[in-house]
């Protein structure tokens, strides 16, 4: 494998805002989490990681800033995996009585 330069710091996209959004979303969803409703917290939490895949799908590389960590297919899949994941764990387990 041939070594490659190391690219300088400012061509790597530095946007935070699409992660803040995600971020936003997800600590609403820790805060339902906190509040003893775990089933709508796991579907906030799930609704955060979807929402991400589609920013992540939708935005250019420089717009989607700290998003971004592998080639965009791969992060695609991987966060809407994880959504899928986390939103049927969320109707699978039944609800505490």
């Amino acid at each position: 494998m041939a070594d490659r330069r190391d690219l300088p710091a400012d061509e790597f996209p530095s946007n935070p805002w699409p992660l803040m959004v995600v971020l936003a979303v997800l600590a609403f969803g820790l805060v339902l989490l906190g509040l003893g409703r775990w089933r709508s917290a796991s579907l906030v939490i799930a609704a955060s990681s979807g929402l991400a895949a589609v920013l992540r799908l939708v935005l250019r590389a420089r717009v989607a800033g700290l998003l971004v960590v592998r080639r965009r297919w791969i992060d695609v899949v991987g966060l809407a995996a994880m959504a899928a994941g986390i939103a049927t764990l969320a109707f699978l387990v039944p609800p505490s009585r």
